[in-house]
């Protein structure tokens, strides 16, 4: 199974909604442990979020994805984001964890099969270190998620 955690640059886990966080690292957990398998930078991270205050300043879109080269710009808001974000960032991940998620978001993920867990901002080396000592808390809180 394919994890993905929303952190900083600082690899702490990122303290506001999942789909901000500048990127995701991403980890195969199989047998009760954690390997990471790669980094994924979030190009959303860069962006404003628009759903966070509900102010949707449609004249700054074009403005704010100018880090795009070339590439399609992701939608400012919505579930079209998170559509975005999953096809083009977390296509092949099973859970996701992260400090926080709007409810728009939580449920397209998992009602596209992504288990999303919540956590406190904490260091990712010492989320590693908790999933590698009780694999069994980890697993439980998946069947429940």
């Amino acid at each position: 199974m394919k994890v993905a955690v929303a952190c900083n640059q600082e690899n702490v886990v990122f303290p506001g909604h999942f789909a901000h966080a500048p990127k995701f690292r991403i980890y195969m957990y199989e047998g009760g442990q954690l390997k990471l398998l790669e980094e994924r930078t979030n190009p959303l991270g860069s962006v404003p979020d628009y759903d966070e205050h509900h102010h949707h300043h449609h004249h700054e879109i074009g403005v704010m994805n100018t880090d795009f080269q070339g590439e399609e710009a992701p939608p400012a808001h919505g579930l079209p984001k998170y559509q975005w974000l999953r096809d083009k960032v977390l296509p092949d991940v099973d859970v996701v964890i992260a400090a926080g998620a709007c409810q728009t978001s939580y449920r397209f993920f998992t009602s596209s099969g992504v288990k999303m867990l919540f956590t406190d901002p904490v260091e990712v080396s010492t989320l590693e270190e908790y999933i590698a000592s009780d694999p069994g808390s980890f697993e439980e809180a998946l069947s429940q998620a």
